[in-house]
């Protein structure tokens, strides 16, 4: 007799969670590029409204694996870095991912659409 070992239910959700994380930063920056026609950018405007400062806050809270990610890959295509380099804003950026993920599935369940 055969034994299938199933993976476990914790690390599918650890994965679903991260890659929730992942996915609604994108989708912020993507938003944020498709209003403005700019990307979004660590860097803030100079001059700007007390409310746009906020906004354009949470934004980069929001986006801010999917941006992380978006400079590796572009100091990688043109300046080469290091690989630690990249495997450090691969770390930082999941991890992010991951809290930002388990926030979204926590308001989500607290809305008491978990069963």
């Amino acid at each position: 007799m055969t034994v299938v070992a199933y993976p476990d239910f914790n690390i599918i959700l650890n994965i679903y969670t991260l890659a929730l994380g992942f996915t609604v930063g994108g989708f912020c920056a993507s938003s944020f590029a498709l209003v403005t026609g700019q990307p979004l950018k660590f860097e803030m405007p100079r001059e700007q409204s007390n409310l746009s400062v906020l906004i354009g806050t949470m934004f980069r809270l929001i986006a801010g694996p999917f941006m992380i990610i978006r400079n590796t890959l572009r100091a990688v295509m043109i300046a080469g870095r290091e690989p630690y380099w990249v495997m450090m804003a691969i770390v930082i950026s999941a991890l992010w991912s991951f809290c930002q993920g388990v926030l979204i599935v926590e308001a989500v369940c607290q809305l008491s659409a978990c069963s």
